[in-house]
């Protein structure tokens, strides 16, 4: 059986779900996966099994579910950082009249400019999959995207969720689990990858620039050994079956005394890179310069937004640049990564003002121009991914009429 995100959720489905049922993304519960005929062992890899010339790795036996205790610790402590942050800290920073005031005087013109870039980072969104899987229409492309917002970003660490959510869509608009996988796999590398280096270009251009960067040099500088070190050993991993393997060796015992500090079962890396490879190399070989656009394209589309917003409520182009813009933007970016809350509601939102303001807006602007940034990209965001939800259900209900028929 193929290791892949899909199958790993499915196993997780399955332990809540009697047997015979079926998990979201089609697989039957309890069910037996045959390897396909005229399988083989590896040699080098007892878990691998080569399958007329592709290679197919056991599954590794499903992790245990999370408690429910821990589930509701988390969740209630993102709601209390959150409730903390707008009911405390900003009151604290400026009062929140002040702030609608300037919002309520913004001119026309940029609240039409807001309207655009919240339309185009809606739009731009889906492209990062037909750039992956080009034969995928904008429609699919839409659903699937857009449903994934939704699902990681009102669940406190719903990425894995929202993983079992691409899956199941994309499986329903006919892509296979081979290509599901790849697409999947590619779109978080180019993520991580821009997520921690755009703080690091950023700092580079504030130098340039001649601003004082000292509070942000040294993490800059690490965010930009570990962008380096990621690049080497992702071309290391795609270049060849051995390379994977090598990487996986010289890598695990760190991992594993990592894991074992927080006490978490260390993770099988061998599986982890070899499946990487057998799912992303091909398709990060010939669509690397569509990724590298689109995924651009999608990570800068709400920077647009915060443009518009700064520069309607006067603090852009003076007294903030637009190295500056990118630097707060970028950084708090970051801050999505480390899932406190559902969609950094709050943390990021916190680190945003706190960084406009060092780079001179007085508060009640930084802190208008964060409620206008949600308002416009984050919120209907939200509201689009509930109607893709709701036309990927429509599509299954129509495909399972038409079955019947």
């Amino acid at each position: 059986m193929r290791v892949s995100i899909a199958t790993h959720l499915q196993s997780r489905w399955c332990q809540d779900s009697r047997a015979g049922a079926y998990a979201p993304w089609g697989y039957r519960c309890g069910a037996a996966t045959p390897l396909r005929y005229g399988t083989r062992a590896d040699s080098r890899n007892p878990r691998r099994r080569i399958v007329s010339g592709v290679t197919e790795v056991e599954a590794p036996p499903a992790p245990a579910k999370a408690s429910r205790k821990k589930t509701i610790i988390t969740t209630a402590l993102g709601l209390a950082i959150m409730v903390a942050i707008f009911a405390f800290l900003f009151p604290h920073l400026s009062d929140y009249q002040e702030a609608l005031t300037k919002l309520a005087a913004m001119p026309n013109i940029w609240i039409a400019a807001l309207v655009v870039a919240g339309l185009i980072n809606i739009g731009i969104y889906p492209l990062t999959v037909p750039a992956a899987i080009p034969h995928v229409g904008y429609r699919a492309a839409f659903v699937e995207r857009q449903a994934g917002f939704l699902v990681s970003n009102i669940i406190p660490g719903g990425g894995a969720i929202a993983v079992g959510t691409q899956y199941a869509i994309l499986a329903r608009y006919g892509v296979s689990t081979a290509s599901a996988a790849a697409a999947v796999s590619a779109d978080a590398v180019w993520t991580y990858l821009l997520t921690l280096g755009f703080p690091s270009i950023a700092v580079v251009l504030l130098v340039i620039e001649g601003r004082s960067t000292a509070g942000f040099a040294l993490a800059a500088a690490i965010g930009l050994v570990v962008v380096i070190i990621s690049l080497i050993v992702i071309v290391i991993t795609l270049r060849s079956e051995d390379g994977a393997l090598r990487v996986a060796r010289f890598s695990q015992r760190p991992v594993t005394a990592v894991m074992k500090r927080f006490k978490r079962p260390a993770p099988d890396l061998s599986s982890m890179l070899l499946d990487f490879h057998h799912h992303a190399s091909t398709m990060v070989a010939t669509r690397w310069r569509q990724l590298t656009i689109t995924n651009l394209a999608a990570q800068l589309a709400p920077m647009l937004v915060l443009l518009c917003a700064l520069a309607g409520l006067g603090a852009f182009p003076d007294p903030l640049t637009l190295v500056e813009v990118f630097a707060a933007y970028s950084i708090a970016l970051l801050l999505t990564s480390f899932p406190i809350t559902p969609g950094g509601l709050g943390t990021v939102d916190a680190a945003l003002v706190a960084l406009l303001v060092a780079f001179g807006v007085d508060s009640s602007t930084a802190i208008a121009a964060d409620l206008v940034w949600r308002i416009v990209w984050f919120l209907p965001q939200l509201l689009v991914g509930l109607g893709a939800m709701g036309i990927y259900w429509w599509d299954r209900r129509q495909d399972a009429r038409r079955s019947l028929v």
